[in-house]
């Protein structure tokens, strides 16, 4: 007997104890039947009987191979089923652990992202500051060298005003100093003047020129001209005009080049009485 049979047997064994029961009964009442009509016929009845349990003897080995069979199918079904579903199972803990792979992988990205964009920020925050830092150092640099250049304009201001103060103190004074000077000149000049050495001088001026005068031919008796000589300091002569004068062109040529030639001038008795330019007449002696 083999396995399947044994377990067919050991699952239902009520079921064919009672089929057995029924089959021995049935061969009971038939041997009672038999024996009841008459003693010749017994060997077939007998062969009957044997007929009979031959037949239901085959007949419960077919229904038991019968429902081995449609064990075995259900069996087969069963672990089918039980192979889908532990297929249908694998497969859904496949899907599960592949969600949960990707939802792992999508939790790291979003993590990834969050560190990068709080790495971002933070680099943008260090920016902000490093930025507003160096704005306030450059802020601070230029309001101290705004300060100091004020301060030091301030200081320059006040020592170019100080200074100003004191050149117009020393201009003031030299001013000052240089209108007395020119006071003190002009008076004595004008002392010297009213002392007639204005007039000496000037005729010292012509005693030179007359002594360096050539006489033309043409020039007669009482030769009386007023000569302009613009000189420099030390009596250069620079040039000469004839201003009112008797005698004719000839006569007047003479008497510049005679200027000319007495170049330099005398200088005169006091230095204040010094003129740029002097006039004096030219009036030669017979």
């Amino acid at each position: 007997m083999s396995v399947a049979e044994e377990n067919f047997v050991a699952e239902n064994w009520k079921y064919l104890i009672a089929a057995l029961g029924l089959h021995v009964a049935i061969g009971v009442l038939s041997a009672i039947t038999i024996n009841s009509t008459a003693t010749k016929v017994v060997p077939a009845q007998l062969a009957i009987k044997a007929t009979l349990v031959d037949n239901s003897a085959q007949r419960l080995k077919r229904e038991r191979e019968a429902v081995v069979a449609k064990r075995e199918e259900e069996r087969q079904e069963q672990e089918r089923v039980e192979r889908e579903r532990a297929e249908a199972e694998a497969q859904a803990r496949e899907q599960a652990e592949q969600k949960q792979r990707e939802e792992a992988e999508t939790v790291k990205r979003v993590e990834q992202q969050r560190a990068e964009e709080k790495r971002q920020q933070v680099a943008v925050e260090q920016k902000k500051k490093a930025d507003a830092q160096k704005a306030a150092a450059t802020n601070a640099a230029t309001k101290k060298a705004a300060d100091d250049k004020k301060r030091v304009a301030e200081i320059k201001a006040k020592q170019d005003a100080k200074q100003r103060t004191e050149q117009d103190a020393r201009e003031q004074a030299q001013r000052e100093a240089e209108l007395k000077r020119q006071i003190a000149d002009e008076d004595g000049r004008v002392q010297a003047e009213n002392s007639g050495m204005l007039s000496q001088w000037a005729a010292l001026i012509e005693q030179r020129v007359v002594r360096n005068w050539t006489k033309p031919a043409s020039a007669r008796a009482g030769i009386q001209c007023d000569v302009r000589v613009n000189q420099a300091p030390g009596g250069i002569v620079l040039s000469v005009q004839i201003e009112k004068c008797n005698g004719d062109s000839a006569v007047q040529e003479s008497i510049k080049a005679a200027v000319l030639r007495s170049s330099p001038l005398p200088p005169p008795p006091d230095a204040r009485l010094f003129q740029r330019v002097i006039v004096f007449v030219f009036k030669p002696s017979e």
